[in-house]
């Protein structure tokens, strides 16, 4: 069987119930019954759905390919030095509802993780399993719709502002701007007020909660909030689409004042590191991330919430957001670095009269065609991509990209070559 050269490759589809109706099912051109969500396009080799290879021999499996030949896939640096794996994860998101505020381990916590829960023997399938693998799951994205997102601690001052604005939540650390002012500007102590203040919202008791956030979901219902630029908005939906038994509120809703509130026009990125605490809220993106499935919850979510892991993993840090605009290379392509070893994200343009070239490259190559149309060449074949159509290129590979209408755009999931 082929081992190395160009394939075409064939994504799988997730239906968690917070995706769209339409992005994903008119990006492959596939009609599509209205009632099923398409939150994911997976296109990786990640066991919870590894991409369908189109082979002379037949549909394999990309991680039976990868499994079947490391070195002539992966390149035998890569193959070295991520276990004979695929170490990205490249995917479309639709977010047509709110999805759970989370946080990613580090590889050192995800390892002790999963070594604790594996001598413990919970089970992979378990609800309450924090760590399905030993890997961390840092990840960038780039907005291919207008996507709103809250990534990381606001700066205190912001905080204090809104815990002195907005009176039902005032009694979530009264003593909040004394306590800020004796932090001043050191950074240990901010960030040890960051904590308190996250901890106290985790771990009060459910009567605690509701007796906060009622009030405040009560002025919202006689005057909807309709700005979504605004906190008050995300909260209130927060409150419709995650209700909880006997009329319970859910806490995550704090975090929606605490955390940076971001607004991405199509063609901005962020990167969400470690402990890094964020939320996708509306929109579309491409997200390429390290293969992993690891993720610790603070809400907004009927999932597990396991507040003691989560207080482990996060970051304390505030700040505001660096939107990443890419780097143009020159060559049509723009990059959205990261400091990530796995991956790096960048985006194609492909004109008629333009060939974009590879080049050697440090590891395999994933291309998704967003829009237009071009044709792949390289090691003696020649394949046609139209919009949907994605390809994986092993590391051994190098080739060109023709677009054949105007405009053609492509997504490549690869490896950073200096890293």
């Amino acid at each position: 069987m082929k081992k190395s050269g160009l394939f075409k490759l064939q994504g799988i589809v997730q239906h968690y119930e917070w995706g769209g109706f339409d992005f994903i099912p008119m990006l492959l051109g596939q009609p599509h019954p209205s009632s099923i969500a398409c939150a994911e396009l997976w296109l990786g080799a990640h066991s919870g759905g590894p991409a369908i290879v189109d082979s002379p021999d037949g549909p394999i499996s990309l991680a039976d390919l990868v499994r079947e030949a490391p070195n002539q896939v992966l390149g035998d640096v890569v193959a070295s030095r991520f276990d004979s794996l695929l170490p990205y994860l490249f995917k479309i998101l639709d977010a047509r509802k709110m999805l759970s505020i989370q946080a990613h381990p580090t590889i050192a916590q995800a390892r002790a993780g999963f070594e604790r829960e594996e001598s413990a023997g919970v089970p992979l399938t378990a609800s309450v399993r924090n760590y399905k693998d030993k890997n961390h799951k840092p990840e960038v994205h780039v907005a291919l719709t207008d996507f709103w997102m809250l990534h990381g601690f606001r700066p205190l001052e912001e905080i204090a502002e809104t815990l002195r604005n907005i009176p039902e939540l005032r009694p979530l650390m009264p003593d909040f701007d004394a306590r800020l002012s004796v932090a001043g500007k050191n950074p240990a102590l901010r960030s040890e007020l960051l904590r308190n203040l996250y901890e106290r919202a985790m771990t009060m008791s459910q009567a605690g909660v509701d007796e906060l956030l009622n009030p405040l979901i009560k002025r919202f219902e006689s005057q909807m909030p309709s700005d979504k630029n605004e906190p008050d908005f995300w909260a209130a939906r927060a409150a419709r689409e995650f209700p909880l038994p006997d009329g319970h509120r859910d806490r995550g809703i704090f975090s929606i004042y605490l955390l940076n509130l971001v607004r991405l026009h199509p063609g901005e990125a962020t990167y969400q590191s470690a402990g890094t605490l964020h939320a996708y809220l509306e929109g579309t993106n491409v997200e390429l991330m390290a293969n992993s499935d690891n993720v610790l919850r603070g809400g907004l979510t009927p999932k597990n919430v396991d507040v003691s892991e989560l207080m482990r993993v996060v970051l304390f840090d505030e700040g505001v957001v660096d939107v990443i605009r890419g780097n143009d290379l020159g060559n049509g392509e723009t990059v959205f670095p990261t400091c990530a070893e796995e991956f790096e994200l960048s985006r194609i343009h492909c004109r008629e009269d333009q060939t974009y070239r590879s080049g050697k490259r440090s590891g395999p190559d994933t291309l998704l065609v967003l829009d237009g149309e071009v044709t792949a060449a390289g090691g003696g074949e020649k394949l046609h991509l139209s919009r949907g159509g994605c390809l994986f290129v092993t590391q051994d590979t190098e080739y060109t990209l023709t677009g054949t209408s105007q405009d053609a755009v492509v997504f490549k999931a690869s490896l950073p070559s200096a890293k």
